[in-house]
């Protein structure tokens, strides 16, 4: 076995060998993950809000809802089976039929610099509006979907919480 190159070349700043970990060549470290980060499935990691019930529909759909059950966030894999956006699209029209669905915007951007699909959207559920924004990506032979659902009441606040989940948020 041989390390990698920058594995014996290291030093510190001040000019010093480090002791870096050897990686065997041809191969990667797993992903660093942030502090607090749940493994789910061994699909992905994340750092689910604090205090918040957490729900797994499945090994791979994991659910968390706020203590006040005005928020709700999700996160799912699956395999990756064509295109994103016209999956997407077809799933709009099953989501459009009654609940006062309101497309506010369903397109290509990109997450963390790699193509993605945002899909917002606003829909009557459970006697509420509610708000709702997904987010979806590909990953090696894995899609995935970081979506929550919100009354547009506490939209700053749970735009913020939102924002740091998909942060957080790491394939494996």
């Amino acid at each position: 076995m041989s390390t990698s190159p920058s594995a014996t070349s290291a030093r510190t700043p001040s000019g010093e060998p480090s002791s870096p970990v050897p990686t065997v060549d041809g191969t990667s470290r797993p992903p660093s993950l942030p502090a607090g980060a749940r493994e789910e499935a061994g699909l992905y990691a994340w750092v689910p809000p604090q205090g918040w019930q957490r729900v797994a529909q499945s090994g791979s759909e994991v659910h968390y809802t706020s203590p006040d059950s005005a928020q709700e966030i999700v996160a799912n894999a699956t395999p990756a089976k064509g295109d994103l956006l016209a999956q997407w699209q077809q799933a709009e029209g099953d989501t459009s039929k009654g609940l006062d669905y309101r497309r506010i915007r369903l397109e290509p951007t990109t997450f963390r610099g790699e193509s993605a699909v945002a899909w917002e959207y606003t829909v009557m559920a459970r006697g509420r509006l509610w708000h709702v924004r997904l987010l979806g990506f590909r990953s090696g032979g894995t899609s995935y979907e970081i979506s929550t659902w919100y009354h547009p009441d506490i939209e700053a606040a749970a735009l913020r919480v939102y924002d740091e989940v998909r942060q957080s948020f790491t394939p494996l």
